[in-house]
């Protein structure tokens, strides 16, 4: 157990640091997801002091790892949506699209001024980004009406609601109330 947490503090994120640049659609990328399959896999056969002929799917399930794809498309998923907190004045956001610049002015080779064709034969991981942040519509509003006290489902409907507690604290009593 020691030597998962060891792989998945240290070793991991050192070997993911700044994958994002490589990793978007339209990269060829197998080489290098090759390289870190590899690498999980050694990681393991150490965790888990298995033979090196052993399956390396059913190791890395056993010691507890996810898959090394998986876990970047996570990684990469949260990357994205990060892009949709960074502050107004960041230099990214007149890359981005006019809807996610926040009134930033856009950059001369923003996403947002590519014609169709252009746009259609980027691979960039800001394309991503900008695919990533017009799927997501959902806002929180922290301030929102039914988030305050007395609009709960409690106070509309308590003459629906019947809490009962017993006579006495002793664990028969308890059990018998249950």
């Amino acid at each position: 157990m020691q030597k998962q947490l060891l792989y998945r503090t240290c070793i991991l994120p050192i070997a993911m640091y700044r994958f994002n640049l490589w990793f978007f659609k339209g990269v060829p990328i197998v080489k290098n997801i090759n390289k870190l399959k590899k690498m999980q896999c050694k990681a393991a056969l150490w965790i888990t002091g298995a033979f090196q002929t052993s399956l390396s799917n059913g190791i890395e399930a056993i010691a507890g790892l996810i898959p090394i794809t998986l876990h970047m498309r996570k990684l990469n998923g949260r990357h994205h949506l990060r892009y949709g907190s960074i502050p107004s004045s960041h230099a990214t956001n007149s890359l981005l699209d006019s809807q996610h610049a926040k009134n930033h002015p856009p950059h001369k080779v923003a996403t947002s001024k590519l014609t169709n064709k252009q746009r259609s034969n980027l691979k960039s991981p800001i394309k991503d980004v900008n695919e990533r942040l017009n799927s997501v519509r959902d806002c929180y509003n922290p301030l929102f009406s039914l988030f305050s006290p007395g609009s709960r489902v409690v106070n509309h409907f308590s003459s629906r609601f019947s809490f009962h507690s017993p006579s006495s604290s002793s664990d028969e009593d308890l059990f018998h109330h249950l």
